[in-house]
């Protein structure tokens, strides 16, 4: 029988490559979506579509900002200034299954074969907030070109 056990939040992280991205205490994947292309015509008694492109969702995460972390934070931040790829990223559930761009056309992790090999891209500078109340955050927010793979 599957473990069908909810996960607690405070197994999970964010890596890149082999390293933490630290201070991370929440993450988000957004799903694709698929264009809508209207294929209706004068004379039709309802509307006709047909499906398109599909476009890669959104991933975001944020916590706590740590300024010396130069193999984290640092490295996502001159990701972005360099409009990198970034295929190394993992958003992990526990402490051994984790979401990351897709880096095999090979069925698994949930996916078909032939499934598009992607990648994330960081699509606005970082936010970093501040409150006299609380510690100085950081958020990251980038989109996915393709589909990431569970592991």
């Amino acid at each position: 029988m599957a473990n069908m056990t909810s996960k607690p939040g405070r197994a999970c992280k964010v890596t890149l490559g082999s390293n933490n991205v630290l201070g991370m205490g929440t993450w988000e994947l957004g799903g694709g979506s698929t264009t809508e292309l209207d294929t209706t015509e004068f004379g039709n008694d309802f509307s006709e579509i047909e499906l398109g492109i599909t476009v890669g969702g959104n991933a975001s995460f944020s916590g706590l900002y740590k300024k010396d972390d130069t193999v984290g934070q640092d490295l996502i931040r001159a990701a972005f200034y360099a409009k990198s790829d970034i295929t190394t990223l993992r958003f992990y559930v526990d402490s051994v299954s984790y979401f990351t761009p897709n880096s095999t056309t090979a069925a698994g992790g949930g996916l078909p074969a032939a499934s598009q090999v992607s990648y994330i891209n960081i699509i606005s500078e970082p936010t970093i907030s501040v409150d006299m109340a609380g510690l100085v955050t950081i958020s990251f927010t980038g989109k996915v070109s393709g589909v990431m793979r569970f592991i």
